[in-house]
């Protein structure tokens, strides 16, 4: 009885496991998206030296084995925003599509072993514009 306030003791100090596995496993950030001249383009918020690893799009409701994807595809941020040229994912005139897309920093990859973003985005294509939906996480 005597040794139950040491057994509490980690559970009032917090666990510094737990703030590591906060921090590797954080939740996907969203996007806004925009259509430019046949490019769909994210914004992606503090992109300091962020750049693309993996990237997946799909029109919505594809099953996960047949979305297009690419790791290290030919992308990159630039000015706050990663843009999609035709070239490298052609989208229809309209359509509901999801998009995953993982970015790495270089520089922060020096100090910390956090140095990846998820993002989940879903999107509609009409009358010439992009605009961001809402789906279900397991939509992606």
């Amino acid at each position: 009885a005597k040794y139950i306030p040491f057994l509490l003791l980690p559970l009032l100090s917090g666990c510094p496991m737990g703030d590591r596995l906060d921090q590797r496993y954080k939740p996907a950030e969203t996007t806004s998206i925009e259509l430019k001249s046949e490019q769909i383009c994210f914004g992606i918020l503090s992109a300091e030296d962020y750049q693309p690893v993996f990237i997946s799009i799909a029109p919505r409701h594809t099953p996960h084995k047949e979305r297009w994807y690419q790791q290290y595809p030919r992308l990159s941020v630039n000015n706050g925003e990663m843009c999609i040229p035709p070239g490298v994912y052609k989208f229809p005139e309209k359509g509901q599509f999801v998009s995953s897309f993982t970015l790495e920093s270089k520089e922060k990859a020096k100090t910390t072993e956090f140095n990846t973003r998820r993002f989940d985005t879903a999107f509609e294509i009409k009358e010439g514009h992009a605009t961001v939906i809402k789906v279900d996480n397991n939509e992606f």
